[in-house]
């Protein structure tokens, strides 16, 4: 199964795609986020809206699915993809994108990557260039897919949907089921709508939707909406009174907050930054008349939280600068692999390594017995990962219990939508194929002993 096809203009021509070429470099060579990068290469541009958006899938097109055309530029070429200079992969990777899931002409495809390549590269590259894109353009994608070949199904949806195996084996562990494995493939190679969420008493769906025509109520989350263009046009967003967050990063949150305990009285998020979750816990804390506050060991985002938290404590969560049993409520928004956020981060599946999980878990666990501490009796841990792998979730669930028996956990599934219909289980896991959220995961325990 092939991507949809993308029909987007290209009056700029040449340059739309020069700007592309230029972005998928640097996010090479810095090892920066698409995400992030991509936006400072299209400000500085002067394309028309549709050019913005030709560049725009070009770049995620050919960061997602580089594993798939890697492996097809392997088989046309006699010389190993991983050999060539950056310049030349990169443009090889679009040319390919362009050919096999967007609707240019293959003419187009290949003489454009002919021209960078001489105005970019150099001269001598362009034949080499233009004899491998010509060859790719003889099939199209679902052919490709099965002139490649496959061992087994993991293998043929590692090749189709550009994912390492690694992380597809950590999807078919927890789902048990290969055909799920395939929808989360699926839902990480689609561009996620942008999520926009309304700030308690500083903001409101229906502000935001009066803000633009075109956004929509978002599905789960009753103050947020979902939206077309740039979020720093939304006044409520210039104003500091609503952020940019994925409807599952704000389930999680309340979900964690309204979970019922006694004498509830001091709130801690323990790994604050970037603070979009801070920015929620401390204004829901103030309506409830709870001391807050966030610890961040980063100095630098701690700075940036300044805007939306004015409560930040600087330090290192494994050595927390607090009292023993000072809180009722710590939440642990645990650094993580960010495997529940492919979709957003496509470069993050190429990035990340299967061998940096332990280290990753390490941290975690760290983190969840430094909190024991924290926590006074009766109340409760929140541990939150953007995760599905078994190592950073279920795993670290099932050490937890078994090193600290003062602790029991908590079932939340009950303080999520009812409609999400999420399984009766102690652990909450949200997919992107399922929910339409981030790979989010939660589990709460509950201290009920000294």
């Amino acid at each position: 199964m092939t991507l949809p096809k993308i029909d987007m203009s290209d009056s700029n021509g040449i340059q739309s795609r020069r700007i592309a070429l230029k972005a998928l470099i640097s996010i090479e060579k810095e090892r920066s986020y698409a995400n992030l990068a991509l936006p400072v290469f299209l400000k500085e541009s002067n394309l028309s809206v549709g050019d913005k958006a030709l560049v725009t899938e070009i770049v995620y097109g050919s960061i997602r699915l580089r594993g798939t055309y890697d492996r097809i530029i392997d088989s046309v070429s006699n010389r190993p993809v991983q050999s060539l200079d950056l310049e030349v992969r990169e443009v090889l990777r679009m040319g390919a994108h362009q050919l096999l899931n967007m609707r240019v002409a293959s003419h187009a495809a290949v003489d454009t990557a002919v021209t960078l390549t001489k105005q970019e590269i150099n001269q001598s590259s362009s034949g080499f260039v233009n004899a491998i894109l010509r060859k790719i353009s003889k099939f199209n994608f679902e052919q490709w897919i099965t002139n490649l070949g496959f061992t087994d199904k993991l293998d043929q949806l590692s090749i189709q949907y550009s994912h390492p195996r690694w992380i597809l084996e950590s999807y078919l562990k927890l789902l048990g089921d290969i055909s799920r494995v395939e929808q989360e493939c699926i839902a990480n190679n689609k561009n996620p709508k942008v999520c926009v969420v309304a700030w308690p008493n500083q903001s409101t769906q229906a502000e935001l939707l009066e803000s633009n025509e075109a956004f929509t109520p978002a599905p789960w989350v009753g103050s947020a909406v979902e939206i077309t263009g740039d979020p720093a046009d939304i006044p409520a967003i210039r104003n500091l009174r609503a952020s940019v967050q994925d409807q599952g990063s704000f389930l999680v949150a309340k979900a964690f907050i309204e979970i019922p305990i006694e004498n509830d009285e001091f709130w801690l998020d323990l790994c604050a930054g970037p603070g979009g979750k801070s920015a929620l816990l401390y204004r829901w804390a103030t309506e409830r008349k709870i001391n807050f506050v966030s610890n961040e060991i980063s100095p630098h985002r701690a700075k940036l939280m300044q805007r939306s938290t004015n409560k930040i404590v600087i330090s290192d969560g494994l050595l927390p600068a607090f009292k023993q049993e000072s809180f009722t409520r710590v939440l642990i928004d645990a650094p993580c692999s960010g495997l529940g956020a492919l979709r957003r981060r496509p470069d993050a599946r190429w990035r990340k390594q299967e061998n940096e999980i332990s280290e990753l878990v390490k941290i975690q666990n760290g983190l969840l017995d430094r909190a024991t501490q924290l926590i006074k009796v009766g109340g409760i841990l929140g541990y939150v990962t953007c995760s599905p792998h078994p190592a950073e979730t279920v795993e670290n669930v099932e050490k937890f219990l078994i090193n600290h028996t003062n602790f029991i956990q908590v079932p939340a599934a009950k303080y999520f939508p009812d409609e999400m219909d999420l399984p009766d289980n102690a652990n909450i896991q949200l997919w992107p194929g399922l929910h339409g959220t981030d790979g989010m995961f939660l589990a709460v325990f509950q201290r009920v002993a000294k």
